[in-house]
This record gives C-alpha cells, sequence and structure tokens, in this order.
C-alpha cells in the first residue's frame, strides 16, 4: 500500500514559479484581507438596502392601487367629478412615481376636460406627454389637440398631433390625417391642410369618403392659391 503523500511535501515539491504566485497571493491576501472584508460588507449592505426599496415600493405601489380602487366609483359620475378630481391629486401627490400615480394623472386630465377646464386639462395632458412611454403618446397628444380645440386654438391644436401623424398605426393614421386636415384648415393654413386631404384622396380609409375628400382638396388648394 503507497504511503500517503503530505501536503507539505507536495507544497515543498511544486515549481518555482507556482510557489512564488501563491506566495505572492498569500502576502496580498495578508496585507488586504481587511479591505476585501469591507468591500464584502458593502456589497451585502447595498444588496440589503435594494431589497428594503423593493419592498418599499411594492408597499406603496399597493397602497396606491387601494387608494385608486376607492375613487374609481367616483369617475364614471358627473356630480362626483370635482371630488374624483380632488382625490386623484391626492394619490398623484401621496404616491408619485407608482403606476397609480400615473393612472390618477390621466383620469385626472379626462375629467379637468369633461368638465370644461381646458387650460388645466391641456397642461395636465402637456405633463402627460413628456413622460417617456410611447404607450401614452397618442392618446396624450390626441387629447391635447382637443383641449387646444376647445380653446379655440386651432394652429396649437394642430401641432400637438403633427409629430405623431406619421407614427400612428395604419387603423388611426387616415382619423389623424383628417383631424389635422380640418384643424390646419380652421386655423386659415389652406396650404398645410391640402397636404393632409391629399393623403386622404390618394389612400382613403372609405371609398365612399373619397368625393368627399376631393371637394375639400379643391377647395384648399384653391384657397391656398388665392394666398
Amino acid at each position: 500500500m503507497a504511503k500517503p503523500r503530505s501536503r507539505r511535501r507536495d507544497f515543498a515539491e511544486q515549481p518555482p514559479e507556482i510557489l512564488s504566485l501563491q506566495l505572492r497571493l498569500l502576502q496580498y491576501l495578508k496585507d488586504y484581507w481587511k479591505w476585501l472584508v469591507l468591500a464584502l460588507v458593502v456589497v451585502f449592505i447595498a444588496i440589503g438596502a435594494w431589497g428594503i426599496r423593493a419592498q418599499i415600493q411594492a408597499r406603496r405601489a399597493e397602497k396606491a392601487g387601494a387608494a385608486m380602487a376607492k375613487i374609481t366609483p367616483l369617475l364614471s359620475k358627473p356630480e362626483t367629478a370635482a371630488a374624483a378630481i380632488h382625490s386623484l391629486e391626492g394619490v398623484i401627490k401621496d404616491y408619485p412615481g407608482t403606476p397609480s400615480a400615473l393612472e390618477a394623472s390621466m383620469f385626472r386630465a379626462h375629467l379637468l376636460y369633461q368638465t370644461g377646464k381646458y387650460a388645466a386639462a391641456a397642461k395636465a395632458y402637456a405633463a402627460l406627454a413628456q413622460i417617456p412611454d410611447p404607450s401614452w403618446d397618442l392618446l396624450a397628444a390626441d387629447s391635447l389637440s382637443y383641449c387646444y380645440e376647445a380653446l379655440g386654438d386651432f394652429r396649437q391644436a394642430a401641432q400637438s398631433l403633427e409629430p405623431l401623424a406619421e407614427q400612428a398605426p395604419a387603423p388611426l393614421q387616415s382619423q389623424i390625417y383628417q383631424r389635422l386636415a380640418m384643424l390646419l384648415d380652421k386655423s386659415g393654413k389652406p396650404k398645410e391642410a391640402a397636404h393632409y386631404w391629399r393623403k386622404l384622396v390618394d389612400r382613403p380609409p372609405n371609398p365612399v369618403l373619397l368625393p368627399y375628400f376631393k371637394e375639400k382638396l379643391a377647395a384648399t388648394e384653391a384657397a391656398s392659391g388665392k394666398k
């Protein structure tokens, strides 16, 4: 039976370059072990802080959702619109950054428009349009255009829609073209309106509407030629 080799002997019989590397590593650990321990402590603290923050955010989101659930019955009743707006503002203030706060901001803007507070609604929709979320872009821009239209600012209403006209999904694009054409016509910009009437003539969403689009195109082209 072979006699077992001792670890000390194995260590002593290793090549000099390996021994040198091991000794340097041992010396490095000896010199810097305190810093290594400190680094590990910092990592564990960071992980713990992240976990605590995630729990806090989850609780805030849960509380915000519960608050929104209480407000929901007020949203569909005209007589409770003022109370709903006040409650929605509380959710926005108390739970910023949560999905429910964003939902509350949109409902607040809708209610402001429905109650005739068009300037306040426009300000609310403009704030929503700044959120870097493509899912809100079209809804916020379209709603903002209706606010400006209600205020009589047809040019501003068109400007809120123009950046998204070519990005809208195909089923909605023709509706935006028609709305832009009408707004630009009302704002005294027949040449710009003709641009969108022409798009509708080239690709009418409904063949039945083609004569109407041609009539509007001819009228705006004639008006732009007179200027």
